[in-house]
């Protein structure tokens, strides 16, 4: 594919500083060898469509466009730890111009470094352990997208080492622009325009929901660091657990989303009352990053590329003791949030921007007291692979340094288990504070996901 890449589209670069890592676990049958790992990133490299983008100027403006030559970042790294693999693929420095805007790191790793053996899965047939770091520029890709690479490698990965032919021109999935995304909005402008009570009321609405300030923020005043920085908290919820949980859920009629945002909130109370701030009640708002597929016409599942909403903030009265009514307050917030959903109150939100005089400050945008990705059941997506390599666990972590927000919640399940990370901000939050915060978090989970 030498010479010049062919021009795709024009993009804003809204999530450009958003690098991403996602830590794929792999169980296999032979010790992996780097030449055969080499060959299924390149397989990947042909297939995905967005892995072979970077960005041009063209007469003025930002343009995605398709790379001028094949490149794999990879390499082998003996002798790291997962935090610090997080950290160096969340602030690596990507070649916006020449690509790739994806890199990928093979850590080997000891046997007993597997999950345990709830997966039904005998480990002995796959005796040889390895984490696979994706790193990704958020700006070619969602999670989503991410997730669907992971298993696309996967299902590479293991036909490579069962030696099988590997037709690099089927390509795996359809890289699109955001313009269904444009036309919604635009018919939301429209709308607005025609009718000043609409976009009034749009108007008000954003407005009510983004006055708020971070009460954490508040409540610790300087606790933080000068130079703020993005560190995790990784917790697993075992199967059986997490099965109650979704049970539970199903039976309370709400959303595994919408309970744990609950908690989230539950969790934060403890902690701010902690600090000395006694409310009965209190407005935590939430932030919920929304796949703009769900709003597309037809089978959107095949499509590639960024493709999420700027953050739908929520905002339901916490009471400090839900007294042995946390399902109440759970369907509270679910009725809320499954009406907010419904009527692309995020595709509003972005619409109500254009007819404001200045457009919302950064420290406006982003005053929530926690972000919310939860993706679901991720298992299909990733698979969990065939006769020569498995794929046991996955998690993502995301790069949030610079941006006011404590804490970010990215959620999935995998193979059955809940699998939750906290990405927090040293700027706002000691690292104590978010170890205390997920501790809570998790006690509360368990005890509703138990409580009969």
């Amino acid at each position: 594919m030498e010479g010049e890449g062919e021009w795709l589209w024009e993009t804003t670069g809204y999530f450009n500083s958003f690098n991403l890592c996602y830590q794929l676990t792999l169980a296999a049958r032979e010790p992996l060898a780097e030449e055969g790992v080499t060959r299924a990133l390149s397989h990947l490299f042909r297939k995905v469509p967005p892995l072979r983008t970077c960005y041009g100027r063209r007469d003025g403006d930002t343009w995605l466009r398709e790379m001028a030559k094949e490149i794999v970042d990879f390499e082998v790294v003996p002798d790291t730890t997962m935090r610090d693999m997080h950290d160096k693929l969340q602030h690596h420095q990507y070649n916006t111009r020449t690509g790739p805007l994806w890199c990928a790191r093979l850590w080997p790793r000891p046997h007993s470094s597997l999950p345990d053996d709830e997966l039904g899965l005998d480990k002995s047939r796959f005796p040889h352990a390895y984490t696979l770091f994706f790193g990704f520029h958020h700006g070619i890709s969602d999670g989503n997208t991410n997730m669907r690479i992971c298993g696309f490698f996967v299902q590479l990965l293991n036909d490579v080492l069962a030696g099988k032919a590997v037709k690099d021109e089927e390509q795996l999935g359809t890289l699109v622009s955001d313009e269904r995304t444009k036309r919604l909005l635009e018919e939301r402008i429209a709308r607005m325009e025609a009718d000043p009570q609409v976009k009034q009321g749009a108007l008000d609405d954003y407005n009510a929901r983004h006055e708020t300030h971070s009460l954490i923020r508040s409540t610790f005043k300087g606790v933080g660091d000068k130079a703020g920085r993005s560190l995790l908290l990784a917790r697993d919820v075992d199967v059986a657990t997490t099965a109650q949980f979704v049970k539970r859920c199903r039976a309370e009629k709400v959303s595994v989303n919408s309970a744990f945002t609950a908690l989230a909130n539950v969790a934060l109370v403890d902690l701010l009352v902690e600090g000395g701030l006694e409310q009965d009640t209190y407005s935590i708002r939430g932030d919920h990053i929304l796949n703009a597929r769900r709003y597309w016409e037809g089978d959107a599942s095949d499509y590639l590329g960024c493709h999420i909403l700027p953050q739908l903030a929520v905002i339901v009265p916490t009471p400090r003791e839900t007294g042995g009514k946390f399902w109440d307050y759970a369907r509270l917030l679910h009725a809320d949030m499954k009406r907010k959903i419904e009527a692309g109150t995020a595709l509003q939100d972005e619409a109500a921007k254009y007819f404001m005089p200045e457009r919302p400050s950064f420290e406006t945008i982003f005053s929530c007291e926690f972000a919310v990705t939860n993706m679901g059941d991720v298992t299909k997506l990733v698979t969990e692979g065939g006769e020569h390599v498995q794929a046991l666990h996955v998690l993502r972590s995301v790069n949030v340094d610079g941006i006011p927000c404590p804490w970010t919640h990215l959620c999935h399940t995998f193979r059955g288990r809940f699998i939750h990370v906290l990405i927090y901000n040293t700027a706002s939050v000691t690292s104590q504070m978010a170890e205390e915060y997920c501790d809570r978090l998790f006690r509360h989970f368990t005890s509703v996901a138990l409580l009969c």
